[in-house]
Order: C-alpha cells, then sequence, then structure tokens
C-alpha cells in the first residue's frame, strides 16, 4: 500500500505575501535545515495556525510583538486545551521561523526570543521489553506475499539491529550497504554521515529480502508492493499492521525501535559515547535520557534480587 506524503496545503485565503513567506519557510526547512518529513510537517502546521489567527486579529506577520504571541497561545489554550508540552513545540516552532525571518532582513529582531513557557519535564523514551522485541521479531505472516514478508521481517531486524531513524532507514540505498551486509553508510540529520553496524540476525533477513528483491529499480533498499521507494508513512504502516495481526496492546513504532536499541546496549555494559555515535546524537544530553532507564531497570534488579532492598 502507498500512502501520500505528509504535506501542508496553503490555504487559498492567504493572501499573496503570506504564501510566499510560507512557501520560502517550507523550502528554508526541507532543504537547509533537512528536517525529517514529519517534523516538517509540524512545523508548517503550527506556523499555518498562527497564520490564521493573525489573519483573523489583523496581525501583521512581519509585526508580531510579544503580546501577540502570548495573545495567540492564550487563544490556542482556550480553544484547544493544549497541555505544556504541545505549547512549548509550538513556541519552538515559532521561533523558528521568526530566526528564519531575521535571517532573511525580512525583521529587525525576532520578537519570540521574549517569549518563555516554563520548562516540562522531558518524557522517558518508551522501549520494548526482551520478550516484547523477541515477539516483533519472531512474528510471520502467512498471508504475505513471500517477498513482502521477508521485506518487513527485514524491517524490523535492521530497526533493531542498528537503532536508525525512520527517515534515514527510507532512505538507505543499496550502495551504502558493505559487501558481506555488515555495516550501512547513513546520511543523518543535518546530513551528518556516519556508519552502523547490522547484526548476524539483521543480516540474514537482509540477505532474504535483498535475494527476492533483486538489484533492479530504485536504489533504496526498501520497496514497497508496487516496487518503488518506501516512505517513512508506509514503515508506519507496516508496524501497526504487525501490531494489529499480532494483538500486541503497545504500539509498534520507529522509534521505539530506537529506544529499545539504546536501552539494551547501555544496559548490556556499552560505552555511552559509543551509543551517541551509534545513534547519530550531536550531542551527549540527547544520548543521556537512556541511561535514566537503564538506571530504573538496574534499580528494579537490586530491589528484585538483593535480600534487604525488600520492604
Amino acid at each position: 500500500m502507498t500512502l501520500p506524503a505528509l504535506e501542508v496545503q496553503i490555504p487559498d485565503h492567504f493572501p499573496q505575501a503570506m504564501a510566499d513567506l510560507f512557501r520560502s519557510y517550507r523550502t528554508y526547512l526541507k532543504i537547509e535545515k533537512n528536517y525529517s518529513e514529519h517534523t516538517l510537517f509540524a512545523y508548517l502546521r503550527d506556523l499555518k495556525f498562527f497564520f490564521e489567527f493573525c489573519l483573523k486579529e489583523e496581525i501583521d506577520i512581519l509585526s508580531v510583538d510579544v503580546l501577540d504571541v502570548r495573545a495567540y497561545f492564550a487563544d490556542l489554550k482556550s480553544a484547544k486545551k493544549q497541555d505544556k508540552r504541545t505549547q512549548s513545540r509550538k513556541l519552538s516552532s515559532l521561533r523558528t521561523f521568526y530566526k528564519f525571518l531575521f535571517r532573511e532582513e525580512k525583521i529587525g529582531a525576532n520578537p519570540i526570543l521574549q517569549v518563555s513557557f516554563p520548562k516540562t519535564k522531558k518524557k522517558l523514551p518508551k522501549n520494548f521489553t526482551p520478550i516484547e522485541t523477541e515477539d516483533i521479531l519472531d512474528y510471520e505472516d502467512g498471508e504475505k506475499a513471500e517477498v513482502l514478508g521477508k521485506r518487513d521481517k527485514a524491517i524490523v531486524e535492521v530497526l533493531y539491529s542498528t537503532g536508525l531513524r525512520v527517515f534515514e532507514l527510507v532512505n538507505a540505498k543499496l550502495s551504502d550497504l558493505n559487501h558481506e551486509l555488515t555495516s550501512l553508510k547513513v546520511m543523518g540529520k543535518r546530513r551528518k554521515e556516519r556508519f552502523v553496524f547490522i547484526g548476524e540476525e539483521a543480516q540474514t533477513a537482509l540477505r532474504d529480502y535483498l535475494e527476492e528483491r533483486g538489484t533492479s529499480g530504485p536504489e533504496e533498499i526498501f520497496l514497497n508492493q508496487r516496487g518503488g521507494k518506501l516512505t517513512t508513512r508506509g514503515i508506519r504502516y507496516i508496524l501497526s499492521e504487525r501490531r494489529t495481526v499480532m494483538g500486541m496492546e503497545k504500539a509498534i513504532t520507529p522509534h521505539k525501535f530506537r529506544h529499545t536499541f539504546a536501552t539494551d546496549l547501555l544496559n548490556a555494559g556499552a560505552d555511552i559515547r559509543a551509543v551517541q555515535e551509534l545513534l547519530g546524537h550531536a550531542s551527549l544530553s540527547s544520548t543521556q535520557v537512556y541511561l535514566s532507564v537503564s538506571r530504573d531497570r538496574l534499580k528494579e534488579v537490586y530491589r528484585n534480587a538483593h535480600p534487604h532492598a525488600k520492604k
């Protein structure tokens, strides 16, 4: 099944100048910032809501001040009862937009820099338990065509084995694999290149799929049922379908595989800086959140195993 790409349409009632700003900003996010499909969609959707508010209140986009921004968030809160996390994301979207306008010399100062919300507590990443991981990896859908079944098996094995982001997976090309299928060259965020390593079980699944797939067609490794490149939405559909047929309560997502990859490595004693490199994190602080998950697991082991730990 081919799913349409995520896209935010520019409403017909937007004035020409506003529509031009929207298009320029979209190009900036896509080409220069190299944002993923879902991040691009979220930022543009947020901007569309803000533009609608400015039209309603007759506010000039290029003359926005702090009071206008606060009025916008008050309007959002009263209409949709959005939590602090959602507000923080929308504020980040606006901050990026006005930073872009400042860079393009459309405005003299960024009005969003003077606006802030209370910091939200960062949620710990959710991962699969070892049993859940094995169940997901071992499941075989006998109803699917052989090549699609082998493709789906390779997708879940590679996600767990490498910790790839979903956009990195769909953009991975046959030429990025080494001959033995033991490593893969990846183009990550901000077009930063790195290598990830493929474990034996993932190698086997990938080899089985590639024998069925062949080398003709698109350069990308993973193809849809029509022989075209899989999209990020296509991957999510495949995983959601897997969850449904398995009857699994917990959602199966690419990011949960990434969380599980990192947590399992740290639980096994891997160095955090090595995990940072494998994940492609620019900052160590992004990786350190997984230490909390790892420590929670260690605490659980301690409480269950140490005679004097139990009350």
